[in-house]
């Protein structure tokens, strides 16, 4: 008698798709069914995550009766997001120890004998990641970590994103490029400077290390100024920025170098004070943008009012004054609120505005710190150039924390 694991997810996968495990057991009975453990990959200095039952289902068109379990909804509750500005003399690359985790899973089978359920045959599968993303269910079933695999040996894989490899950055903002590497080889990162003709100026690279297979590493316009200098071989990050119209970045792995994105700076001139946002995609990395068309803030406000008396005795006098309240505020709260326009959008800066409408996690940077945003679109149109010719969007959006006013 022995638990037999049929099918297993992929070494790497999205948290928020299928993660399903399929096993039989073979010594199959009417009254089987099988006891799951899930264990992080830090068991037993950490407790068991979950411990569920399952049953198999019926055969079927002469297969064997199987048992499938998908524990997604419960790594789910061990990641999230991960994002911070780093500050002055940074080392340039981080570990993204929030956006994954490492787990097992035990598969027992379990029988009644005299009424009550007894355990059998046991089996482990083999240790697992997921990380913080997810795709729309069509392309899940093309979906190849490895196409993001920053690991010795692969070249021209992608960060941990589906934004365009051409963005546009002001002076002193911040970018971000999250990433996989499952041997922890993605330790390098090369960037290249250009004038408005495009004739190289300087090239710089600095070294940093991960230890959990996933990172990022910060390499906006104010990032690279701001980290440390003497991690820097070639040029210095001063001079790399100083008089470029555009700087290319990439990231490098054991001998590996992966796909590069362009940062064109200054590019989009506006009369109005672009508004740059952050959020997070679909692949658990950081987008950031500059909407640079006219934006508008607004509150709201919510009261909550009841009705007093306003008369009251002055000595034997039944009596209101002027400034005696009858209608009374006793809970008043404010929502700021922020609306913002893109400028016109390439075909793939318009797709790319899909992911950004249905992000759970916004950010606006201002003076280099972040402030949380909760997105409020409910629907997006697609945009295209044939039909749309001049593609633009705009996006209504809240400050994530409410503020309250005195009682009345």
């Amino acid at each position: 008698m022995a638990v037999v694991i049929m099918n297993q997810p992929a070494a790497y996968g999205l948290a928020y798709n299928d993660n399903d495990f399929v096993f039989r057991s073979t010594n199959y009975t009417p009254t089987q069914r099988f006891k799951i453990m899930v264990f992080p990959s830090t068991y037993p200095t950490d407790p068991i995550l979950a411990t569920v039952r399952v049953y198999p289902r019926q055969a079927t068109n002469g297969s064997v009766e199987r048992a499938f379990y998908d524990p997604s909804r419960i790594l789910q509750t061990q990641i999230s997001k991960q994002i911070e500005i780093p500050g002055a003399s940074h080392a340039g690359g981080f570990n993204a120890n929030n956006i994954h985790t490492e787990y097992f899973l035990s598969i027992q089978e379990e029988d009644k004998v005299g009424g009550v359920y007894v355990g059998g045959a046991i089996n482990f599968s083999e240790l697992r990641s997921v990380w913080n993303g997810v795709q729309n269910k069509v392309n899940w079933l093309d979906f190849n970590y490895d196409s993001y695999d920053m690991k010795s040996g692969n070249n021209l894989r992608s960060p941990l994103t589906q934004a365009p490899l051409t963005q546009y950055i002001d002076t002193s903002q911040s970018a971000f490029l999250y990433f996989l590497s499952s041997d922890n080889n993605a330790s390098g990162c090369l960037v290249n400077s250009y004038d408005a003709d495009g004739n190289s100026l300087q090239t710089g690279s600095f070294s940093f290390s991960i230890n959990n297979k996933y990172g990022y590493v910060a390499v906006g316009t104010y990032d690279l100024i701001n980290s440390d200098p003497t991690m820097w071989a070639g040029s210095t990050p001063s001079t790399i920025i100083d008089g470029a119209s555009y700087y290319d970045v990439t990231l490098k792995s054991g001998g590996g170098v992966h796909k590069t994105v362009r940062y064109y700076i200054d590019a989009k001139c506006s009369k109005y004070e672009p508004i740059r946002l952050h959020w997070l995609n679909r692949l658990g990395g950081i987008d950031s943008f500059n909407f640079n068309l006219k934006s508008e803030e607004e509150t709201s406000i919510k009261r909550s009012t009841y009705l007093q008396e306003e008369h009251e005795f002055t000595g034997n006098q039944w009596k209101y004054e002027k400034t005696s309240r009858g209608a009374t505020d006793y809970h008043i709260k404010t929502q700021d609120k922020l609306v913002v326009n893109t400028p016109y959008l390439t075909e793939s800066e318009s797709v790319w505005m899909q992911d950004f409408a249905s992000s759970p996690a916004i950010y606006q940077e201002v003076n280099n710190e972040l402030i949380a945003m909760s997105g409020k679109p409910k629907k997006i149109k697609h945009q295209t150039s044939l039909n749309d010719k001049l593609m633009q969007y705009t996006f209504e959006l809240d400050y994530s924390l409410n503020n309250n006013r005195q009682r009345g």
